[in-house]
């Protein structure tokens, strides 16, 4: 039931209401749902709580396995080009010690040249000066 009732004159007219119990138990059954919603509420952001954990964690053990899969394609790259390096290293080091025998070979035979040559040269100076001499010592020469 509403009553109104004047405070003073002149001056707006303010309304008490009692409330029934009926307007009780609309009250009640309004305070009941919005419990209810926001038991909801709360419930839902509980479950997105824990659903943003999880998928924290997925992402973190996802970017940790893909970190982890790149470093092992890293380092077989760094293998395989290590490998092939080694292998171009050998083949560079044959190759000089091929070259370097050569060159030794080539000394060698070169310095056995001109050391025959001089030899040569040496021993037919030699000879030509003993045969230069036996022609003046026998009377055949100048």
């Amino acid at each position: 039931m509403n009553e109104t009732t004047p405070l003073t004159q002149g001056a707006p007219v303010a309304t008490v209401r009692c409330a029934t119990v009926e307007d009780l138990a609309r009250v009640r059954e309004r305070l009941a749902k919005v419990e209810g919603g926001h038991d909801n509420l709360r419930d839902g952001l509980n479950t997105l709580s824990q659903q943003f954990a999880d998928l924290r964690r997925d992402l973190t053990q996802s970017v940790t396995e893909n970190a982890a899969q790149t470093r092992r394609e890293i380092m077989e790259r760094v293998d395989d080009m290590t490998d092939t390096a080694t292998e171009r290293n050998n083949e560079i080091s044959g190759r000089l010690a091929r070259i370097e025998g050569g060159l030794k070979l080539t000394s060698w035979v070169t310095m056995t040249f001109i050391v025959f040559a001089t030899g040569l040269l040496g021993w037919g100076q030699i000879g030509d000066a003993a045969w230069s001499f036996c022609k003046r010592a026998f009377g055949y020469g100048p």
